[in-house]
């Protein structure tokens, strides 16, 4: 996204307008007095009111050389002449006949000056070079980073002339050339040739400070955007420092100062979160990282780091799960530090070694094989990385197609199965936004509990961040997501053989009569039914088609 510069992506501008025309002095030039515009030219007064500034020698390639003008020729290639500024200290405009005699000595010099890395700031810093004059002793000027051509400018003639403040040309006082006269035909030369928009004039002279702040908070942020909000926050502290030895009233300086820490926020939040926000495609506005909430960071970095997340959406991206490479069934595998509990299941690859001890027992082992067939062996539970295949002829995807999500976020996915849960439901997002390819997401907690959304094209991650804020925190009923999934399969255009993706902590059942529902519906349309295990191994696995661990 490129800057257009206007009112609208500038904020230091109209501040300073409106704080040195309403509070500040104004001034007139004196020989060697540097003057600039914000919507104009920049040059070096030299008496007799001409000015040397840089005229365009050749259109085609906009090559600049320095010439002599007018007061008045100056002026007309201003644009709001109200902006015009001159080099000062505490007591009025700088006077220096150094710069004076730089610039009479440089007129007629091509030099290849240009819009952008020679323009007449360059020329300025030249003169000031000349002037061989420097208040601070230091022979190198120090060049900040990020400070805009104006920026270094400026901060050179501080360093050589002592140009601590920039003052508003006067030209209601000026009698000596009668500047009254030249800016009343010149702005209403302006309005006429719409080289001043009505608009522009009302911005300025009804200076909206929360609208030009809001509209900063929403400007999706990028490093470009950065870049030009550190200038923006350069020219803002510089220009504190300018004025905060007048006598300027309070809630001036306080505003100047909230804006000079909101662009410090911006700026901050931005860098903080860049990783994350290249993550997620970029594009997100101040406004927008303060919305999505703490875990934010959380599910990025969840995203990047998680290999079987990355796994599956390679997967995901060729079309199909597919199936693995032995074609074995397999189960979590269990390491030391993934055991996080006892469970009770029918699981034999899981068992307590306290277990086994009734099969050495003639009168136990009946026990032993009672409680496996009821699934009540005391079991690991375990957290798995690995993933759980079902049977031998598992195809995986079956489509490119469309795909349903149902996002579990009852009480027991909170904490990192949850965040792990988003992580996954954000890649795939972004995955089937690439492919052009449609999601359905529903959020589901107990019985009848849940919400829904179709994520398209059209679709902002941060709308997708939003809606998976919402949860309930509550019980889980798997038939609730699973029935609507399901018709939405049957009756939603563009649908047909979509693929369904049960993310969860598996911590619930479905009953038999369910069970038999979706195998017919699956017979039926021709679908399939993924199980994504977020930090366990409990799930009911009979109406999955495959089941993957995260």
């Amino acid at each position: 996204m490129k800057i257009e510069i206007s009112l609208t992506s500038h904020i230091s501008k109209p501040i300073k307008y409106y704080v040195n025309k309403i509070y500040r002095k104004k001034i007139s030039p004196k020989l060697g007095s540097i003057i600039y515009s914000d919507f104009g030219q920049e040059g070096i007064y030299i008496g007799n009111d001409e000015i040397v500034t840089l005229g365009s020698y050749n259109t085609l390639n906009e090559t600049k050389y320095v010439k002599k003008i007018s007061v008045d020729t100056f002026l007309k290639n201003n644009k709001f002449l109200n902006s015009v500024y001159i080099s000062s200290n505490s007591n009025g405009a700088i006077e220096n006949e150094k710069i004076v005699e730089a610039a009479i000595e440089y007129i007629g010099e091509k030099n290849n000056f240009g819009l952008v890395f020679k323009n007449t700031n360059s020329f300025i810093k030249k003169c000031l070079d000349y002037s061989k004059e420097n208040f601070f002793d230091t022979e190198n000027d120090l060049e900040e980073s990020f400070k805009s051509e104006l920026g270094l400018m400026k901060q050179k003639a501080k360093n050589k002339i002592g140009a601590i403040k920039w003052l508003l040309w006067d030209f209601e006082l000026d009698e000596k050339n009668k500047k009254m006269d030249i800016f009343d035909d010149i702005y209403k030369e302006g309005v006429e040739n719409n080289l001043i928009s009505e608009e522009n004039i009302e911005k300025y002279e009804n200076l909206n400070i929360r609208k030009i702040i809001k509209e900063y908070e929403e400007i999706p942020l990028n490093n470009e955007i950065i870049i030009h909000l550190k200038k923006e926050l350069s020219e803002m502290i510089d220009f504190f420092r300018e004025i905060q030895d007048e006598r300027l009233p309070n809630n001036i300086m306080k505003l100047i100062i909230k804006i000079i820490r909101v662009l410090e926020e911006i700026i901050f939040n931005y860098e903080n979160n860049e990783n994350t926000l290249n993550s997620l495609g970029g594009g997100f506005s101040y406004k927008e990282l303060k919305e999505t909430g703490e875990d934010f960071k959380k599910i990025a970095n969840e995203m990047q780091k998680n290999k079987n997340i990355q796994d599956i959406l390679k997967r995901l991206g060729k079309g199909k799960l597919e199936k693995s490479r032995d074609n074995k069934n397999k189960v979590a595998k269990i390491n030391k530090n993934e055991i996080f509990g006892i469970d009770r299941s029918s699981d034999l690859s899981r068992l307590l070694p306290s277990e086994l001890l009734n099969l050495e027992d003639e009168s136990l082992k009946y026990l032993f094989y009672s409680k496996y067939l009821e699934k009540s062996l005391l079991t690991y539970e375990i957290k798995g990385n690995s993933i759980i295949e079902k049977n031998e002829s598992e195809d995986g995807f079956s489509n490119k197609g469309t795909i349903v999500v149902c996002l579990d976020t009852s009480g027991s996915m909170n904490g990192s199965p949850i965040i792990k849960a988003k992580a996954l439901v954000l890649a795939i997002v972004k995955i089937l936004k690439k492919e052009n390819r449609e999601l359905h997401i529903i959020i589901f907690g107990a019985k009848n509990q849940y919400q829904e959304v179709t994520i398209n094209s059209e679709n902002q991650i941060i709308e997708v961040i939003k809606f998976l804020r919402k949860s309930y925190d509550g019980g889980t009923y798997f038939e609730t997501p699973l029935k609507r999934a399901m018709e939405i399969i049957d009756f939603k255009k563009n649908y047909e053989k979509a693929d369904i993706l049960m993310v969860t902590d598996g911590a619930c059942k479905i009953s038999h009569v369910f069970r038999r529902k979706i195998t017919e519906e699956k017979e039926r349309m021709k679908f399939k039914i993924y199980t994504i295990i977020c930090e366990s191994d409990r799930v009911e696995k009979d109406f999955s088609d495959g089941v993957f661990v995260i």
